[in-house]
């Protein structure tokens, strides 16, 4: 029988925030390997979340160029205490099997790329 102090051991493969919330915060290890990608309403929401709570640590959403957005997966190692702890507790959990936790690489490969410059 496990301790019950022990942590539960974390998933080799979430597929969005819902599937970590037994287990956050993560550690800061394991959280940077991934992007939490959402829609555009959600990245709304979550830009409306920030406006209503100015004092609170604030993250920036990033448009992709197949018209989602993504935030950093390192922020899961602060909540839901730590520095974004207030405005996560302000977001709606029943919406967190939306925000998808995608590799870092495969979320970076689908940043919008700057033209290249004149030669």
């Amino acid at each position: 029988m496990p301790d019950i102090d022990e942590p539960l051991p974390l998933p080799e493969n979430p597929a969005s925030v819902a599937d970590l919330l037994p287990h956050l915060p993560v550690p800061y290890d394991y959280a940077k390997q991934y992007a939490c990608v959402f829609s555009a309403e959600l990245a709304d929401r979550l830009i409306e979340v920030q406006a209503e709570n100015p004092e609170q640590f604030r993250v920036t959403p990033l448009a992709l160029t197949d018209g989602t957005f993504m935030i950093r997966g390192a922020i899961l190692s602060e909540v839901p205490n730590g520095l974004y702890g207030g405005n996560f507790a302000r977001l709606d959990a029943s919406r967190f099997n939306e925000i998808d936790l995608v590799p870092w690489a495969e979320a970076m490969a689908l940043l919008p790329q700057p033209d290249p410059l004149p030669e």
